[in-house]
């Protein structure tokens, strides 16, 4: 895997978007949006809608079937996730991006 970004959910995660770190997705142009691909633990792809608002000290921002994923894997303020883009793995696809939960607030899932 090439990149590599962890977040601790916070209440805003959970509830509106993802915020992601200014260099997570670096080579983004400002003001544009695409859906992006993402493949959980499971095999499942999710296809997020991904923002980078113009101007300076905005972050990226995913939404759309992000609030599904949130839902159909319990994730609770406190959990944390990992995503990672690997070009390699994925070429014939395009580039697609995995995430994992790599730990929970709770200790039973469905």
């Amino acid at each position: 895997m090439e990149k590599s970004f962890t977040k601790k959910l916070n209440d805003i995660d959970i509830e509106r978007r993802l915020l992601l770190s200014e260099n997570c997705i670096k080579d983004f142009p400002r003001g544009h949006e695409a859906y992006l691909k993402f493949k959980d633990e499971d095999g499942q792809v999710w296809t997020f809608r991904c923002r980078v608002p113009p101007g300076g000290g905005s972050k990226p921002a995913l939404s759309g079937d992000w609030f599904l994923f949130v839902r159909s894997k319990h994730l609770k303020v406190g959990d944390v996730i990992e995503i990672a883009l690997d070009r390699e793995k994925d070429q014939a696809a395009g580039e697609q991006f995995t995430i994992k939960i790599m730990k929970t607030t709770s200790t039973t899932r469905n």
